[in-house]
């Protein structure tokens, strides 16, 4: 839904950046249509079982507050078990290309449960390379014993590559 949102140019309805003006401001009307539009996309991308609980609420934004209250469970759990399954996740007997979409799938869902900070001291810099390069170690020791040679051979290389480079070499 961000992401229809987003593409749409209406998610600031959703996160509180377009308020609704007052009654009688000359963008009330508009704005109000556009509401009521993306109200209606959210309802209509519902269950009927969950969108009759929320389908009063008067702007966007109220439903998506409720949706959250409604829905919103602590990350802690899906956290461990996306860390737990990363570190338990081998090659086996999938071809590399099905082990790296399983691997990078997993990957990118606890990044985005747990993603770095930003800031402008530059510390981030660093801590987002020795995140990278845990990203492909763990990577590189999920995969088979035939690959004992070249994974011995990039965690020497000098500066350590990226996980596309890795998975490009390992190919």
């Amino acid at each position: 839904m961000v992401l229809a949102l987003t593409a749409k140019k209406k998610i600031g309805f959703v996160n509180g950046k377009i308020p609704m003006p007052d009654l009688d401001s000359p963008l009330y009307e508009d704005l109000q249509s556009y509401n009521t539009m993306v109200l209606s996309w959210i309802i209509n991308s519902m269950h009927i079982d969950v969108s009759s609980s929320i389908m009063y609420c008067e702007t966007t934004r109220e439903m998506w507050i409720e949706l959250k209250n409604l829905f919103f469970q602590g990350n802690g759990p899906k956290i461990y078990n996306l860390q737990r399954e990363i570190s338990h996740i081998s090659q086996n007997q999938m071809s590399v290309t099905d082990y790296f979409i399983k691997f990078k799938r997993l990957w990118d869902q606890l990044l985005n449960f747990e993603p770095l900070l930003e800031c402008s001291c530059g510390a981030m810099k660093i801590l987002s390379a020795s995140h990278d390069k845990a990203y492909v170690m763990r990577f590189l020791m999920g995969l088979n014993e035939n690959f004992d040679t070249l994974r011995s051979q990039i965690f020497m290389t000098k500066p350590f590559p990226s996980i596309s480079k890795v998975y490009s070499l390992v190919l």
